[in-house]
This record gives C-alpha cells, structure tokens and sequence, in this order.
C-alpha cells in the first residue's frame, strides 16, 4: 500500500509540474494577449535586433504596403550612388494614372519632383506616385522589381518576394516576408537611411492647388507620445498591418536610450490595426528599459593595497556595457580581483575582472583596470607605520592588561 501511494504521489507531482510549465510557456508566448487578433506581432531593439517579445515571427505572409519599404531603400540607393536625384523632376503619364489604390490622384502631363513623390510614398502610401517613382528610375517597373528582389538577396531576407513596387495583389500573387525580415529590414533603412523618420513623421499632405489632402497613413502618431514611423499596408489577404517604432529616452544615469520596433500583421480592421500596435507598443514602454551595467568612466568598487601610497584604489571597468531589460529581470555584477596584484601599476593595468548576468544566464566579462598610476607605498613611510602600528599593539595591551 505503501509504494502504490508513493507512486500515485509521484505521479500527482510529475503531473503538476508538467501542468506548471505548461502554463509559464503559453504565458511567455501569451504575455502581451493579443494572438487572437493578429496574425503576427514581434517587438525589437533597434540597435541590437534582440527581439523582446513575438508570435509568429518566421512564417512568409503578405506585407501588402509595407512592401514600399524596400521600394524607398532601393530609390534611395539610387540617389546615393547619383544615379538620379531628389530635385530631379519626374513627368506623369497615362501609364501611373491607372494605378490603383491609395494614391496621390495623379493626373497625366503633372510633373513633381523624386523628393515630393517619395515624400507621397512614405506618408500616403501612395500607389501612383511609387509607381511612378519604379518607372523613373528603372525605365519599367519590371526592372524596377528586380532590383527589389536582389536587394532582398543581398540583405538575407530569405522570405522576401516581391511582384510589383506597390503592394497591390497581382491577381492571386502579392509580395511576401516574414515579419523578422521585415524588421531587419526596417532596422536596416532606419540605420543607413535615417532621414526616414522626418518623412514618416510628416502629418499630412496637402496640395492646394489639386484640393487634395491626406493624412499620414501611420495611426498611432496621434496616439502615443514619440512615435516617429513607420508604414502600414492592407489587402485583404494581408489584413491591417503596421510597422511602427519610436525612441525610448533613458530618464536617469543608469539608463539609456533605445528605439523600439514594433510590428503588427492581419488585423482584421484599421481600428483593430491601431489598438493592436498601440498595445504593442506601449507594453514595451511599460515594461523595457537600457540598463547602463559598466561606465568606463565610473569606478565600479575600491581595493584595499596596503603596500600602495594610497591604499584605496578605484577600479574601473576597461569597457561599456548595457543590456534590454525587462521589468522582473535579476542583474548580477559578479567583481573577481585578482589574488597577487604586483606593484607598482600602471595607468589602464589589469586587476581584476568583472562578471555581468541576466537571469542567470552570462552576458560578458569585462577587465577590471586602474585609471591612475598605482606606486609602492616609500620604505621609510612603510616602516614608520610598522613601528606605528607595532606601538599601537603594545600600548593597546598594556592598557588592557
């Protein structure tokens, strides 16, 4: 009876622990709860490409106008390489007025400088003026996608495919990537290219003279405080999508600044679109933060050298180190200093080693060092405090005794 109620109790445990990380797994991937209203989301670090929180990340879906991402970083790169240039002036015709979808309401024998129609790229998401753009600086839009393609290639986006500059399906084919791919996408443009942002931050266009005015496509300008990009898109196989980020300013010394990429994809509405990129978001904010762990300028302890002129020595890390962390992560800087430090030291020598840890898991290890040179404590000062200290025992037990 005995063994039958260890085994029973045994089995009640292996049950409960499976249950246990059962429910701390779909908590991980369910953290931020909103899986059943997108068909992808990925929060990033922009510097680093650490991805903080995902669903659904690696699988090629349709990007619909996000697509115009690589359609700006190839147009750009054109006008690096002085192929063509912003003031450059591009003449509509019959052919990009039959674009579809959002658009600039372009109009044949209109003329509008690469700058203004990459500007209506960006802000609008506008089809024509893409498509015009594809067609300027390629001859065909065919050539043009080819471009985008190779870009892809080069930059390793292995699920990127792409049958047109715009987005709009072709028939049954739209342009696919995973959303990974589109952040490092992203975190490629912003890098290279981060005079993005002050097109992406562009309110609204208006041309008065056309009665046309739009407003910036991205909805959470409005919504939180910073946001500075970065594209949308939508089709119907594709739902509401968005890629948005900002820059997270560190509030204190021990914090830094960073900039978050969020991504939301299949949304079912453009209401749902905005909730669900705003939640996003903003769990980011609430729970993230650049943790400064060593400042090279900051002495990280002092060390006692009782055979050194001034005995207490600030020690410094020899490099900078922060980290993303998330509210609840346990930091750990483990200080080694060395057993046989040999004097005199010089400015920058080792004496020690410092180790960092996040959760457990190790991040780094980093030289301790001195800033300043470190000398022999002079002979006669050294035995003038062993005569010092010799007559203090012996005063100190003569009391006592």
């Amino acid at each position: 009876m005995g063994e039958i109620y260890m085994i029973k109790r045994f089995t009640r445990i292996i049950i409960l622990s499976l249950l246990f990380i059962l429910i701390i797994n779909s908590a991980t991937f369910a953290i931020i709860g909103i899986e059943n209203q997108v068909s992808a989301y990925l929060l990033g670090d922009f510097e680093t490409g650490e991805i903080l929180e995902e669903y659904n990340i690696y699988k090629p879906m349709e990007i619909a106008s996000i697509t115009k991402l690589m359609s700006y970083l190839v147009i750009m790169e054109e006008i690096e390489k002085g192929t063509i240039s912003m003031d450059d002036m591009v003449y509509i015709d019959e052919d990009v007025t039959r674009i579809k979808g959002s658009s600039l309401n372009l109009e044949k024998g209109e003329i509008f400088t690469v700058e203004d129609l990459l500007k209506a790229l960006i802000v609008v998401s506008a089809n024509d003026a893409t498509y015009a753009l594809a067609k300027y600086t390629a001859g065909i839009e065919e050539v043009f996608v080819r471009k985008m393609n190779d870009k892809a290639k080069s930059l390793g986006l292995d699920s990127a495919i792409f049958f047109n500059c715009t987005g709009l399906p072709e028939g049954e084919l739209q342009n696919m990537m995973s959303p990974m791919d589109i952040f490092t996408l992203s975190r490629y443009i912003i890098d290279k290219f981060p005079e993005i942002l002050s097109l992406t931050t562009i309110p609204e266009i208006e041309i008065p003279r056309r009665n046309y005015k739009k407003e910036n496509t991205n909805p959470l300008l409005k919504e939180i405080e910073g946001i500075d990009g970065l594209k949308t898109g939508f089709t119907n196989k594709a739902g509401y999508c968005l890629v948005s980020t900002l820059e997270v300013y560190g509030m204190d010394g021990e914090h830094e600044d960073f900039r978050l990429i969020g991504i939301v994809m299949g949304t079912e509405s453009e209401q749902k679109r905005k909730e669900m990129a705003k939640e996003l978001i903003q769990y980011g904010l609430d729970n993230y933060s650049k943790k400064t762990l060593t400042d090279v300028d900051t002495p990280l302890d002092i060390i006692h050298l009782p055979n050194s002129r001034d005995k207490d020595i600030e020690i410094y890390p020899s490099n900078n180190y922060s980290t993303i962390v998330k509210t609840g992560d346990s930091l750990d800087i483990d200080i080694k200093i060395d057993e046989n430090i040999k004097l005199p030291l010089k400015e920058l020598d080792k004496v020690g080693k410092v180790i960092l840890s996040q959760n457990g898991e190790k991040l780094d290890e980093i030289d301790l060092i001195v800033h300043d040179e470190v000398k022999k404590e002079r002979l006669f000062t050294a035995i003038f405090r062993h005569m010092k200290d010799f007559l203090s025992l012996v005063f100190s037990k003569l009391i006592s005794g």
